[in-house]
Parts: structure tokens; C-alpha cells; sequence
């Protein structure tokens, strides 16, 4: 479930940069939010990494990564205009980004309460046992 998370994470993070830096370029405002795109380029990067080519320990780490911090970040959005602001590498957030954090986070938590549910709470052994009691 993981692995599945972040390969789908990787797509919607690659979207999420392309689109926006082309619709950025047209209108000359690159200059003002590249560190933003940049950073969701370098989360697809990360996502890429964990979904295709890593273990699953770090799969289940980017996942679980995502849902807080993204998490943290779509809730704080609402509350901030953005980080750094004055400098050359601000990253504004506004409501479009703070409901592509939010998603971002509670698909991530989706995988998360799915891989838990998934888990066999009685280990084969004892389910064995149980069932030549009878």
C-alpha cells in the first residue's frame, strides 16, 4: 500500500509542478515562487524514490513523512501567507496549495489506516490452534 501511495504521489507532485511553472512562465511570475515548484519537484524526486526503487521501510517513512508534514503545512496554509516571503526563494501558499497539502496528507493517512486494516491481528499459529479445538 505504500509503494502504491507513492507512486501516485509521484505523479500528483510532478502535476503539481509542471503545470503550475508553465502557467508561472506565461505570466512572468517564476521569479517570485520557483523555491515552491522546486521543493514539490524534490518531493517527486523523494516519491519516485520510495515507490519504484527503495524498500518498503522507506516507502512506509515518505508515507508517513507526507501525512504529517503535509498534513501540518495544509493546516497552517490557512493561517499564514507563506514562508519567507521577502527573500528571493519565497514560498507563498494559498488556498489552492492548502488543499493540495490537505489531499496530499489525508491520502497519505488513506494508506496509512488501509496497511493497518490489512494486518492480521491473530498470528497463523494461534488461528490454527483455534480451529482444531472444535
Amino acid at each position: 500500500m505504500y509503494r502504491r501511495y507513492c507512486r501516485t504521489a509521484t505523479l500528483v507532485f510532478l502535476a503539481f509542478t509542471v503545470y503550475p511553472v508553465f502557467v508561472k512562465l506565461i505570466g512572468h511570475r517564476l521569479a517570485h515562487d520557483w523555491a515552491h515548484s522546486a521543493l514539490h519537484f524534490a518531493s517527486a524526486l523523494l516519491a519516485a524514490y520510495a515507490g519504484w526503487l527503495a524498500s518498503d521501510l522507506v516507502a512506509r517513512l515518505f508515507t508517513v513523512g507526507v501525512a504529517v508534514l503535509y498534513g501540518i503545512l495544509g493546516v497552517v496554509g490557512w493561517f499564514v501567507q507563506g514562508f519567507f516571503l521577502d527573500a528571493p526563494f519565497a514560498i507563498p501558499l494559498g488556498p489552492v496549495d492548502n488543499v493540495f497539502h490537505l489531499l496530499l496528507a489525508a491520502g497519505a493517512f488513506a494508506a496509512i489506516a488501509l496497511d493497518r486494516s490489512r494486518e492480521d491481528p491473530i498470528p497463523l499459529e494461534r488461528r490454527d490452534r483455534a480451529s482444531t479445538t472444535f
